[in-house]
């Protein structure tokens, strides 16, 4: 597919964005539907085309100043933490593939400064979040293929796009699952430890090697080809036994 036609279809995706802006949804409202590609995908293609990213830029200013004229809510977003709240971040987190700062724009969850806050703060919340990012990277997964399964020869550019985008995602919630290098946990090894007694002259030396050894957890074997010296039986001098085994 030529780079024209592929600008052609970012550009038509792009004017949606706009009018979305426009009107005064936030970015991460607007990329949240299934209808409109993912935040880090739109900043890709703004990056790309530096035209596409002058119209978004002005459809912002704009957005802004229609959300400046809108009357304040009357509600205060909650800071104090609280489990029903916790419990609903990380629902609508699992439930989809958003990002965290999609699902705080909303105005009845806190945003997502306190998320995080809460993260540092409450282990447990921190362990449900990570079980929802977990969950999320599934149905990225799932995401991905139904995307490749729909893309068309004109659209294939764009489905690439978002598929690789939505892998990276999954491996990063996902390594052990999605990961380019799965890494198991082994079993650390016992420690192989070899010590070699070669032929000792002094019988005392031998002896406080072996004690050493034996209070390590060790034995060394009695009669070997790294030990052919045995062990001193009761009134036998060392040589003598060595004389015996030959």
């Amino acid at each position: 597919m030529s780079r024209k036609r592929v600008w052609g279809e970012v550009a038509l995706v792009v004017e949606e964005v706009c009018l979305r802006l426009e009107a005064g949804d936030p970015l991460a409202v607007v990329c949240r539907d299934e209808e409109m590609p993912h935040e880090s995908t739109l900043r890709a293609w703004l990056r790309r085309f530096p035209d596409l990213k002058a119209k978004v830029d002005a459809a912002r200013a704009t957005g802004l100043a229609v959300q400046a004229a809108r009357p304040l809510v009357g509600r205060v977003r909650p800071v104090v933490f609280d489990e029903a709240l916790a419990r609903a971040v990380c629902e609508r987190l699992a439930a989809g593939s958003q990002g965290l700062e999609a699902v705080c724009a909303a105005p009845d969850l806190p945003s997502s400064a306190t998320v995080y806050r809460w993260l540092a703060d409450y282990p447990e919340f921190a362990d449900q979040y990570g079980e929802a990012r977990r969950i999320q990277a599934h149905r990225m997964f799932d995401e991905a293929r139904a995307i490749a399964k729909a893309a068309t020869a004109k659209s294939v550019a764009v489905a690439k796009l978002r598929i690789d985008t939505l892998k990276w995602q999954a491996a990063k919630l996902a390594p052990r699952v999605y990961g380019a290098r799965v890494e198991r946990d082994l079993e650390p090894e016992a420690p192989v430890i070899n010590v070699q007694v070669r032929d000792f002259c002094l019988e005392d030396e031998v002896e406080t090697l072996r004690a050493m050894v034996t209070a390590a957890g060790m034995s060394l074997p009695e009669v070997s080809a790294l030990n052919p010296i045995p062990a001193r039986l009761p009134g036998m001098r060392r040589r003598e036994a060595a004389k015996a085994v030959e």
